[in-house]
């Protein structure tokens, strides 16, 4: 059998220093790129898309448990339809206000998408790791278990948190602000489970793809969300930091940020919104009640009506969704 690197779960090979997988000994138990990004946080361009992930779900059967791993922050969940068998792990839960209740993020999740079976987490606070635990051995006995959750969902991180806690090691899969760092299945033992974690899904429009490391560090929050909310009214631009810029038309309105506490959110003025107007942009019509949501980013409440015209220098994923809370 072909050796894998236990960090990514790519082939092992020594034959060509410029493809994944490669080793310059065959002791060697990671893979050059995941040895750089764990000891420098260097990375590599990869050569593997969305296809090759796709072929390894196909694999997965409506019988095996699939734990869809989803950050809370933006709460991708495209994926989820593709599965029968659904353990959906919510990540992340020390970066939003304590005040949000997890019953209520439980029950708009259960609504929105009819799923039964929801944890919420945080791997950073050990929070729920035993219910999540303790539901994986009850529901997953017999089944293959498999991990699945889009590119910075946390879910690397979390089950390298779960090896710690139950196992008393360190966990060993590479975790990384960059995406697509997992890059083939990894064969995992966690207490008396024996999972299988898969490649991040690449959201191929989200900002993190145009960013450098250092820009990526500052969008991922390690701390609490302290929420900024302005009040408007009339015609007006908000500038998240320098990703986008929200220009909006409305009677009367509140935003919310739920944003990493080291971008900067301003309001600025009419005569001052020249910057990135020449940028790319898109309008929305946000009715009553509704979220903005930008992947890997965060979301943007809003309490009544309004049309919003966003401008931005890259490629971004935007949604709107009823609001979380």
């Amino acid at each position: 059998m072909n050796k894998k690197c236990i960090g990514c779960g790519i082939i092992l090979q020594e034959e060509n220093k410029l493809m994944d997988g490669y080793i310059s000994s065959s002791d060697h138990r990671l893979c050059e790129r995941c040895f750089k990004i764990k000891n420098y946080g260097q990375n590599k361009v990869i050569l593997t898309g969305n296809e090759d992930y796709l072929k390894i779900f196909n694999n997965i059967s409506d019988n095996d448990l699939v734990v869809y791993v989803s950050s809370l922050l933006t709460l991708n969940l495209d994926y989820v339809k593709r599965f029968k068998n659904i353990l959906l792990v919510l990540t992340k839960r020390d970066i939003l206000p304590k005040s949000v209740k997890n019953e209520k993020i439980v029950n708009y999740v259960s609504t929105i998408y009819n799923i039964k079976d929801v944890v919420v987490v945080s791997a950073f606070k050990k929070v729920n790791l035993d219910v999540l635990y303790n539901k994986l051995e009850k529901i997953g006995k017999g089944k293959k278990i498999y991990f699945v959750g889009s590119t910075n969902s946390g879910k690397s991180t979390l089950i390298n948190e779960m090896i710690k806690s139950y196992n008393g090691i360190d966990g060993e899969i590479t975790v990384s602000s960059f995406p697509s760092t997992t890059l083939s299945t990894i064969d995992v033992k966690i207490g008396n489970l024996d999972i299988i974690d898969t490649p991040g899904i690449v959201c191929e429009d989200s900002i993190i793809n145009f960013l450098d490391l250092k820009s990526i560090k500052r969008l991922n929050s390690k701390k609490e969300i302290k929420p900024i909310t302005f009040q408007i009214k009339g015609n007006g631009s908000i500038l998240l930091d320098q990703l986008c810029r929200i220009d909006y038309d409305t009677d009367i309105s509140s935003m919310t940020f739920y944003v990493a506490n080291s971008l900067n959110v301003d309001k600025i003025s009419l005569n001052n919104n020249i910057r990135m107007l020449n940028y790319k942009s898109s309008t929305y019509n946000i009715s009553n009640d509704q979220d903005l949501v930008i992947e890997d980013v965060g979301f943007i409440k809003f309490t009544n009506p309004v049309k919003i015209k966003l401008y931005y220098k890259d490629n971004i994923s935007v949604r709107i969704r009823d609001n979380l809370i």
